[in-house]
């Protein structure tokens, strides 16, 4: 499979995602929707859609992000996306 161009990224992903997800970027503490989400269910890359964390596993860090304390067996790090 060959490797998206950034500009490929940006057709798929908005501003914020492609900051925190290509350019190493971070969300603004407190700023992430994901921080109040009480539904149960599974939390995904916003790239490539990978399951990461499950609901069960996210907590309250108090750090202004979302906190899990374990990824889902077999999630894994992607750096070339």
């Amino acid at each position: 499979m060959a490797q998206k161009t950034d500009e490929d990224w940006k057709k798929t992903l908005t501003p914020e995602q492609f900051h925190v997800l290509r350019e190493h970027g971070t969300e603004r503490a407190g700023t992430s929707p994901l921080n109040f989400e009480k539904r149960s269910g599974t939390f995904s890359c916003a790239a490539c859609g990978q399951p990461l964390f499950t609901s069960d596993t996210k907590f309250e860090s108090g750090t202004g992000w979302p906190s899990f304390f374990k990824p889902i067996d077999g999630a894994h790090r992607d750096d070339d996306g």
